[in-house]
């Protein structure tokens, strides 16, 4: 019989990324990032104040991902929320990061509690999430993500999905404006589960 599939990303959902991230940029780097937009490109800078190019970020993340991800601690509620959903539930973490770092990520998320399969991507995440409906066939299916554009993504590639906001970090909550084309917001874990389990009762 199918069951629902829960498609979560993980960073700034499931893990916190922005702190670790800073603390890599100063401690590896002697770089800062600044928050005054919601973007990583054009946003860490040199101790002299200048920006970081755009070519010379790349490095910086896969770096970030190669030998800091140990220090990303999970979002508050995540791995009990999963935890009670898995119970009926499929659990997918589709995440935007390279294929070399899905098994480390795999690792690290299951030493925090969350113990489910991992599928890196890049870009937009309608067409991955599409391969896994083929794949599942599942009665219901829920995407959760921080970033409005990969909502965009979904809705085009399956518009059915329940499309769930969530933006758990606060030091970016005030940058991301609600997704236009998630069905709702929510940005703790309580109210998202109590939000999933509302749709999975129908």
């Amino acid at each position: 019989m199918a069951k629902p599939l829960i498609i979560s990303d993980c960073d700034g959902v499931l893990l916190h990324f922005i702190a670790p991230f800073v603390d890599y940029l100063r401690d590896a780097h002697g770089l800062t990032l600044s928050m005054d937009s919601f973007a990583l490109t054009g946003n860490v800078r040199r101790p002299d104040g200048t920006a970081v190019a755009p070519q010379e970020f790349p490095p910086l993340l896969d770096g970030f991902f190669a030998d800091w991800m140990h220090n990303q601690n999970p979002i508050a509620g995540a791995a009990d929320a999963l935890d009670s959903l898995a119970r009926d539930c499929d659990v997918v973490v589709l995440t935007n990061i390279a294929d070399h770092h899905a098994a480390r990520r795999t690792h690290e998320l299951a030493r925090l509690g969350m113990p489910y399969r991992v599928i890196g991507n890049r870009g937009g995440k309608g067409e991955p999430l599409k391969r896994l409906l083929d794949e599942f066939q599942p009665s219901t299916a829920i995407f959760i993500d921080d970033l409005p554009p990969n909502h965009t993504s979904v809705k085009a590639h399956a518009d059915h999905v329940h499309r769930l906001h969530m933006v758990a970090e606060i030091e970016v909550r005030h940058l991301i404006p609600a997704a236009p084309d998630a069905h709702a917001r929510h940005d703790d874990w309580p109210a998202m589960l109590s939000h999933i389990e509302t749709i999975l009762k129908g």
